[in-house]
């Protein structure tokens, strides 16, 4: 795991689907997305995502909401553990 990663979503990974919505502690949302992006070069969406009620359920509204990754049908392996690695290292920096 990566230390400070909270994961949204089913428990069940059969049930999940490839959009993960996720917080990393130290972050706010916003600045989270930047740094993957400026640093690593990946792009997220961070913020309420248009469902404020969603986030309010699991108790993201007041703290600036999550930040999502997508991937896609053309979406590596390797850019899965890019991302991973990206994540785990802004973990030891927070």
């Amino acid at each position: 795991g990566i230390p400070g990663l909270t994961l949204y979503g089913p428990e069940d990974p059969a049930e999940r689907v490839g959009v993960v919505s996720f917080r990393l502690e130290g972050f706010e949302p916003h600045e989270l997305a930047a740094l993957l992006d400026i640093r690593f070069g990946i792009q997220v969406r961070s913020g309420i995502h248009c469902a404020p009620r969603m986030h309010a359920a699991i108790g993201t509204l007041e703290l600036g909401g999550t930040v999502r990754i997508s991937t896609g049908p053309f979406t590596t392996r390797e850019e899965i553990a890019y991302a991973v690695a990206a994540l785990r290292e802004l973990s030891r920096a927070a």
